[in-house]
């Protein structure tokens, strides 16, 4: 899958071909139709593989313990930001959204199959969060929404829109994320 992932990568997916992958990976084309059955599955199967290095698990290890707020907010956004740092995540969000237009299907697998996932876990966090007698969340989507955005914003929205697909440095994810939860925490703790 990482040669299908290059080949998607370099040349868009309407433009990609399991023959043109096939041969890349040193494999017979019927290698790569008895895997995966169409273009369309081996797109879903890689992209699958992509969200996989978002670990799920790490957004929520600290959610049901008695972990200060901070640090689990923290945690959550550092595992966000890490996930697209790397120029690949980055190349493959543009993927997406250029090829989305023609095949909307792409787009809405991305979605659920990556982004969905990991934000509902968030959210309900923030949603439990919302019910602790130190905050007040009254829309934990939105809530959810906001913080996350603040982190996507500088690290993944200006790199999609510029030429460079270079990675954000581990010292600006992390003021990234510190700003994201102080804000959270300005707006959502009840003051003492």
């Amino acid at each position: 899958m990482r040669t299908a992932a290059v080949v998607f990568l370099a040349h868009g997916y309407e433009q990609s071909s399991m023959d043109q992958i096939a041969l890349e990976a040193g494999v017979a084309r019927r290698t790569v139709y008895n895997q995966f059955g169409s273009k369309k599955a081996l797109f879903d199967a890689t992209m699958a593989q992509m969200w996989e290095r978002m670990p799920l698990d790490a957004i929520t290890a600290d959610t049901t313990s008695s972990t200060p707020p901070e640090e689990v907010l923290y945690s959550i956004g550092r595992t966000i930001a890490n996930f697209w740092a790397p120029p690949e995540a980055v190349a493959f969000m543009r993927l997406v959204m250029w090829e989305s237009s023609k095949f909307p299907e792409l787009g809405e697998s991305f979605l659920d199959n990556g982004r969905d996932p990991a934000r509902r876990r968030v959210t309900e966090y923030v949603r439990r969060l919302g019910g602790d007698a130190g905050f007040r969340i009254d829309d934990p989507d939105l809530a959810t929404a906001q913080f996350i955005d603040v982190i996507l914003g500088q690290v993944l929205l200006g790199r999609l829109v510029a030429s460079s697909n270079s990675a954000v440095d581990d010292e600006r994810r992390d003021y990234v994320v510190r700003e994201a939860v102080a804000l959270f925490l300005a707006r959502y703790r009840v003051p003492s």
